[in-house]
């Protein structure tokens, strides 16, 4: 009888914190929701070290507000939105994004490539990206005018268009009070130094923030 009670016991107390090992355990091996940002140079933090960049500063911020979200940086410098395109599917599948900010078009613009081409190519990787269930945040660009006024208001309106036309939120100008400042941008007079990389983050973070769960 003895033996008996000892060994429900035992079976008892094994079940017992088998379900709390459980209940411990799946919060903790519950993947955290990703963030895909997928852009180019100035994403990829070029010129300077990767921890410095405005993704690296993203995850700390989103630590520090208490996001439970995992940012991966899906940014090839020297990037255009034909090359976006290409490989668009295959990073949906391998990262499965909760949201993407989509931020290319800048190198399609300094080559002067046709607009309508360039937002031909934003509207399938927002389609496709959409498709995924991902939410989306669109991030706009300017360009110097170095191909004269009537394309460089195309290129900024061509996001302005893509916003609404998708009612996708936007960031209006990514570089805000840091293109064309010396001391913010590095010696090829294109991308933010590392002073400025909070300060993309600081553009990009507001609109950002409204598509976040806790």
């Amino acid at each position: 009888m003895l033996f008996r009670l000892l060994l429900v016991s035992k079976t008892l107390l094994l079940s017992l914190f088998f379900l709390n090992f459980v209940a411990w355990s799946a919060p903790a091996l519950a993947e955290n929701p990703k963030i895909m940002i997928y852009g180019d140079s100035l994403s990829a933090a070029y010129g300077i070290p990767q921890q410095q960049g405005w993704v690296s500063l993203l995850q700390k911020k989103l630590a520090s507000e208490h996001y439970q979200y995992e940012v991966i940086n899906a940014s090839i410098s020297g990037e255009t939105t034909s090359g976006g395109v290409s490989r668009i599917n295959n990073a949906l599948k391998q990262v499965k994004p909760s949201i993407v900010i989509i931020e290319l078009g800048a190198n399609d613009g300094l080559r002067g490539l046709p607009i309508q081409e360039m937002t031909t190519n934003l509207e399938t990787i927002i389609q496709q990206s959409k498709e995924s269930g991902a939410k989306l945040l669109l991030v706009g660009m300017r360009i110097p005018p170095n191909y004269g006024p009537q394309y460089t208001k195309l290129f900024s309106q061509s996001y302005v268009k893509l916003s609404q036309v998708h009612q996708i939120p936007l960031v209006p100008f990514m570089l805000e009070n840091i293109a064309a400042k010396a001391n913010l941008i590095q010696d090829d007079g294109l991308h933010p130094n590392a002073v400025a990389q909070p300060m993309v983050l600081d553009n990009i973070w507001p609109h950002l923030k409204k598509l976040l769960k806790k």
